[in-house]
C-alpha cells in the first residue's frame, strides 16, 4: 500500500492529487452550520464513489464535513473584506482531499452550475437532484422569480421588471414586479382647490388596484385575500378619515357662519312680534319693549348652548367616520373593478351624504329650544342649510410658501410611483355637491342612490340620475393620448406615434416611438410635463419630454423612452421630417450621421457644435430609428428622430410641388 511506501511524503501536493464530485445533503444535515452557530466555511458533502447511496448504510448527519475554498476575488475575512459562500442544498460541487488516499479531508473547490433541466423537487434520497430552497431558504414571496438554474439565456435569473404587479402578470414567461407599490399614486402638496377630493381619489384608486391584484394571483386563497384586504382597508380607512376630518371641520364651521345671520335676524323679528303683541295688549311701549327685550335674552342660553356644542360635534363626527368610510371602501372593494373617476367622486359624494346626516342629526335637539327664531324661517333645516351651502365646503387654497403664488405653480399633483407626473384635473366640488344631492334624493342611506354601490359594473352607456359611472373592465382599448401640463402655459395639445409593432389585428401593441405637436399653446415659462396616459392600463415605459421657444411655445416633443404594450388602431409607416438636437455635443470638424433604416442626414456645423440636421433621402420606418454619428474629432451630440405619417408627409409634398408649379 501506498501507506507503508517508503516514497509517501505525507506532505500535501506531492503524493498526488485525488479529486471527487459530490452532492450537499438537505439542511437538516448540516446541524449548527446553517442555523448560524457554526464554525468555518464548510458543508457536509456526499461524495461518489466513497460514500453509499443508501442514507440506511451512511447517514446525510455522519457525513464528512468538507471544508470550502473562496476565490482571492471575495476576501478571507481580513480588514472587514468578505463575500459569504452561495452553496446550497442539493448542489453537486467539486473537490478534493487534503489528505489524499485516506479521503477524510474533502475540501470544496467549486460547484457545477444548475440548468432548467435539473429537478427542484424535494428531496428523496442521496444523488438525486433537489430543490435548494428549504425552511432556512424560503421560497420568493413577490421580490424575485422563483428560478434554480444558472444558464446563460434570457430565462435565467432574469431580473424584476419595473412594472405594475398587474402588468407584470400580463407579460409572457412570469415576469414578476419589481416593486409592489409601482403603479400606486402619491397626492403632492398643492394649493389648488378641491385638494380634498384628489387626495381621497388617490387613495381610493391605490386601494382597487391592489385589490385587483390579490384576487387575479391564483396563488392566493379566498381567506388569504380577504385578511390582506381587511389590513389595506385598516391603513385607507385611517388615511382617509384624516383626509375627511377638514372637510368635517369646514362644513361645521360653514354651517355656523350661515346661521348665525339666520339667528340675528331671527331676535330681531321676535322682539318686533313680541313688542307688537304687547303693546296691542297694553298700550303700554315700555313694557313692550321690555317683553321685547326679555324674549330675546331668553334665547341666549340656547344659542351659547349651540355655539358651545360645536367643537363637540366636529370630534364626535370626525370620531365616528371610520364605519361609514370603511363601509364605503368595503363596498367599492366589492364591486368596482377598475378605478374611473366618477368612482372617486360618487364615493367623496357618499361620504359627504353621511357627514351632513349625522351634523344634522347631532343638532337636531339644540334647535327645540330656538323655534321661537326660527318659526319665521319657514322650511329651515340643518341639512337643507348644509346641502345649499357649497361655497367653502371643500377648503380654501392651502398656504403658499414665502414669495409664490398659484400660477407659478409647477402644476404637478399626483406622482406615479415607476412612471412620473401625471395631470389630474379634478371635480369641481359644487358638481360632487349636486350629485350627493341628487343620490340623497333616491335613497335614505348614505350608499343609496350612488351608481358604484348599487350596481357595481354596470354595462357600458347605461344612462342613470347620476348620468352611470361604469367600473367594470374597459370594452374596447383605445390607443394612449398624450397629456400636456403644467409649466405655466396652456394649449398645447399632441398626438401619438406609434411603431415597432408587436401581434396582429385586436391582440396588436406597440411603442411610443414619437410625439406629434399640433398645438403649440402659449405662455409656458419652462417646459412642461408629458403624461402618456393608456386608459387600459397595458402599455408602460414611454417617457417623452418638451421643449419650448423664447416664446413661450412647445415647438417639439422628444421621445426619451419608448416603452412598450401600447394599444393600437392602425399600424401606418412613418417617414423621418427633421431631427431635433437634444446636445450639441462640441469639437465637431466633420460628421457622417447614418440611421438603422439606411437614411443618410446632413448636419450644419457651427463653432464645433452640431446644429440643424435634415434627412438627405426618404426611406419608409416603422420604429424609431437610432442614430449613427461618426467623426474623428467630435463628441456627445445626442439626436432625436420627428416622424411624421408617410400618407401625410406625402400630402405635405404634394402641397409644395404645387405650389412650384404654380
Amino acid at each position: 500500500m501506498i501507506d507503508e511506501s517508503l516514497l509517501k511524503s505525507n506532505f500535501i501536493g506531492r503524493d498526488g492529487f485525488r479529486w471527487w464530485i459530490g452532492q450537499i445533503p438537505p439542511i437538516g444535515a448540516q446541524g449548527g452550520q446553517a442555523g448560524g452557530s457554526g464554525w468555518g466555511n464548510r458543508t457536509k458533502v456526499r461524495i461518489l464513489g466513497y460514500h453509499p447511496y443508501s442514507e440506511k448504510e451512511l447517514s446525510n448527519e455522519d457525513l464528512p464535513w468538507a471544508q470550502v475554498l473562496i476565490p482571492t476575488t471575495a476576501g478571507s475575512g481580513a480588514a472587514n473584506v468578505a463575500t459569504d459562500v452561495k452553496l446550497q442544498p442539493g448542489d453537486t460541487v467539486f473537490g478534493f482531499f487534503l489528505d489524499g488516499d485516506n479521503a477524510q479531508i474533502p475540501v470544496v473547490i467549486s460547484t457545477f452550475g444548475r440548468t432548467s433541466q435539473v429537478p427542484s423537487t424535494d428531496y428523496q434520497s442521496p444523488f438525486i437532484p433537489f430543490t435548494g430552497y428549504s425552511s432556512e431558504i424560503n421560497e420568493p414571496n413577490g421580490g424575485v422569480q422563483k428560478n434554480e438554474a444558472n444558464e446563460q439565456n434570457s430565462n435565467s435569473q432574469k431580473s424584476p421588471r419595473t412594472v405594475s404587479p398587474a402588468q407584470a402578470k400580463r407579460l409572457q414567461n412570469g415576469e414578476i414586479s419589481y416593486f409592489s407599490a409601482i403603479g400606486d399614486k402619491v397626492q403632492l402638496a398643492s394649493p389648488s382647490k378641491g385638494n380634498v377630493v384628489k387626495k381621497i381619489s388617490t387613495e381610493i384608486d391605490n386601494l382597487i388596484k391592489r385589490v385587483q391584484n390579490l384576487v387575479s394571483d391564483v396563488s392566493n386563497t379566498a381567506s388569504q385575500i380577504q385578511q390582506i384586504i381587511n389590513r389595506e382597508l385598516d391603513i385607507i380607512v385611517g388615511k382617509v378619515q384624516s383626509i375627511v376630518s377638514g372637510l368635517v371641520t369646514n362644513m361645521v364651521n360653514k354651517l355656523m357662519k350661515t346661521i348665525a345671520p339666520i339667528f340675528n335676524k331671527g331676535l330681531k323679528l321676535l322682539y318686533k312680534l313680541i313688542y307688537n303683541l304687547v303693546l296691542a295688549a297694553t298700550g303700554c311701549a315700555p313694557c313692550a319693549h321690555l317683553a321685547g327685550v326679555a324674549a330675546q335674552e331668553a334665547m341666549v342660553p340656547p344659542i351659547k348652548a349651540i355655539q358651545n356644542a360645536i367643537p363637540c360635534i366636529s370630534n364626535q363626527i370626525i370620531n365616528g367616520l371610520g364605519g361609514i368610510i370603511r363601509s364605503v371602501l368595503q363596498s367599492l372593494v366589492n364591486n368596482v373593478q377598475r378605478f374611473v373617476a366618477c368612482a372617486a367622486n360618487q364615493t367623496t359624494g357618499a361620504l359627504i351624504n353621511d357627514i351632513i346626516g349625522k351634523i344634522s342629526g347631532l343638532m337636531q335637539s339644540f334647535l327645540g329650544p330656538i323655534q321661537p327664531i326660527l318659526q319665521f324661517f319657514g322650511g329651515f333645516s340643518i341639512e337643507g342649510t348644509l346641502r345649499g351651502a357649497i361655497d367653502g365646503l371643500s377648503g380654501g387654497l392651502a398656504k403658499l410658501a414665502c414669495g409664490q403664488s398659484q400660477s407659478k405653480t409647477s402644476g404637478v399633483e399626483q406622482w406615479v410611483i415607476g412612471q412620473g407626473p401625471i395631470n389630474v384635473p379634478g371635480t369641481p366640488f359644487d358638481q360632487i355637491m349636486q350629485q350627493a344631492n341628487i343620490a340623497k334624493s333616491l335613497a335614505s342611506s348614505a350608499l343609496g342612490g350612488f351608481d358604484i354601490f348599487n350596481s357595481g359594473t354596470r354595462n357600458p352607456g347605461t344612462k342613470t340620475p347620476l348620468g352611470g359611472c361604469f367600473t367594470g373592465p374597459p370594452v374596447l382599448c383605445s390607443p394612449p393620448t398624450i397629456n400636456i401640463f403644467g409649466g405655466g402655459g396652456q394649449g398645447c395639445f399632441a398626438t401619438p406615434i406609434l411603431g415597432a409593432y408587436v401581434g396582429t389585428g385586436g391582440d396588436a401593441t406597440a411603442s411610443l416611438i414619437g410625439v406629434k405637436v399640433v398645438n403649440s399653446g402659449s405662455g409656458y415659462e419652462f417646459p412642461p410635463f408629458v403624461e402618456i396616459a393608456d386608459e387600459c392600463g397595458k402599455g408602460y415605459g414611454a417617457q417623452a419630454r418638451t421643449v419650448i421657444d423664447d416664446n413661450g411655445q412647445v415647438v417639439e416633443i422628444y421621445i426619451v423612452s419608448e416603452g412598450e404594450g401600447y394599444p393600437v388602431a392602425t399600424t401606418p409607416n412613418y417617414i423621418v421630417s427633421g431631427v431635433s438636437v437634444i446636445d450639441p455635443g462640441s469639437g465637431y470638424d466633420d460628421i457622417e450621421i447614418v440611421d438603422n433604416f439606411g437614411n443618410t442626414y446632413k448636419a450644419d456645423i457651427n463653432g464645433g457644435l452640431v446644429g440643424n440636421v435634415t434627412p438627405l433621402n426618404i426611406i419608409r420606418v416603422d420604429d424609431a430609428p437610432e442614430f449613427r454619428i461618426r467623426s474623428d474629432t467630435g463628441s456627445g451630440a445626442i439626436l432625436r428622430p420627428i416622424l411624421v405619417e408617410e400618407t401625410e408627409f406625402q400630402g405635405e409634398l404634394i402641397n409644395v410641388v404645387d405650389c412650384i408649379l404654380k
